[in-house]
């Protein structure tokens, strides 16, 4: 028996393993899949060096650098206002003459 060439085609390589259609989804899931640490920080490594050797060769635009807000903080102390601090606000005419949730709510609440 003489021995046969081995196939290259996807017929040959999926007469074990299945359909086309599952090599379709297993690439698709391959394609979807988020991208590993390892690269992510490599692509980041690259992009800074590139920066670098454009700022070596004096061909990096200038960058303006931009003030980095201060981020806030979790847990801050905000002291009460007492009633002596709250300006009270004078109603205008306006929202004298709308009615507000408090008086609708006691006009349609029955008393007895």
């Amino acid at each position: 028996m003489a021995r046969t060439k081995k196939s290259r085609t996807m017929r040959g390589k999926l007469g074990k393993t299945g359909s086309k259609e599952q090599m379709k989804e297993q690439k698709k899931a391959h394609k979807s899949k988020e991208v590993s640490k390892f690269h992510s920080k490599k692509n980041k490594l690259r992009k800074e060096q590139a920066q670098k050797k454009l700022v070596r060769l004096g061909l990096a635009p200038d960058v303006e650098e931009t003030a980095v807000a201060p981020r806030p903080r979790r847990f801050t102390f905000v002291p009460k206002q007492t009633e002596a601090d709250i300006i009270p606000q004078e109603k205008t005419v306006e929202q004298s003459n709308e009615l507000s949730v408090n008086d609708l709510m006691d006009a349609f609440t029955e008393l007895d």
